[in-house]
C-alpha cells in the first residue's frame, strides 16, 4: 500500500517518504505527517465532480517541436468554482516526483489547467486536486 507525507502547513502530498523540505512552502521535515487516508478512493461517492480528468496531447500548440500539452480538468462533470465550495489547488507529479503546484480561487477560475511538458519527459503523470470541502483526490495517466 502505497504511503503518503502530509506538509501540514500547505497540504503538499509526498509519496513513500517526507522531503528534508516542502517543495511547496519549504517547511522543514519535522512538519510532515504520515497519512494513508490522505487520497480520498477514486470509487468514493463524489468522484465524478473530483476525480481529475488527464488529456495528454503529443503536440503543442505555443512552443512546437519543445513540449506536448496536458490539459487537466477536475471531474467529468463540472466541479463547483463558488465562494464556500472550490478546488483550492491541483498538483502535478511526474514519475511520482512534485512538478507544480496550481493554486486557484472561485471567483474567475474554472477546476482546470493546462500544462506545457518537455517532449523529453517520460513515465506516469500523476494529479492531485485538493477540493476545499472533500479533500484530495488522484488520477494518473502515461506520459
Amino acid at each position: 500500500m502505497e504511503k503518503y507525507y502530509v506538509c501540514q502547513v500547505c497540504g503538499h502530498i509526498e509519496f513513500g517518504s517526507a522531503p528534508a523540505h516542502c517543495p511547496v512552502c519549504f517547511a522543514p521535515k519535522e512538519k510532515f505527517k504520515e497519512d494513508d487516508a490522505a487520497i480520498m478512493p477514486a470509487e468514493k461517492e463524489g468522484k465524478e465532480k473530483h476525480v481529475p480528468q488527464i488529456i495528454v496531447t503529443k503536440e503543442c500548440g505555443l512552443i512546437p517541436d519543445a513540449c506536448r500539452d496536458v490539459h487537466i480538468k477536475v471531474g467529468s462533470v463540472p466541479h463547483p468554482m463558488q465562494e464556500d465550495h472550490w478546488i483550492q489547488w491541483i498538483d502535478v507529479y511526474v514519475n511520482k516526483v512534485f512538478t507544480a503546484r496550481y493554486q486557484l480561487t472561485a471567483e474567475n477560475l474554472q477546476a482546470a489547467v493546462g500544462v506545457h511538458l518537455k517532449n523529453s519527459v517520460t513515465g506516469t503523470l500523476t494529479v492531485i486536486e485538493h477540493c476545499n470541502k472533500h479533500g484530495n483526490w488522484l488520477a494518473q495517466a502515461g506520459l
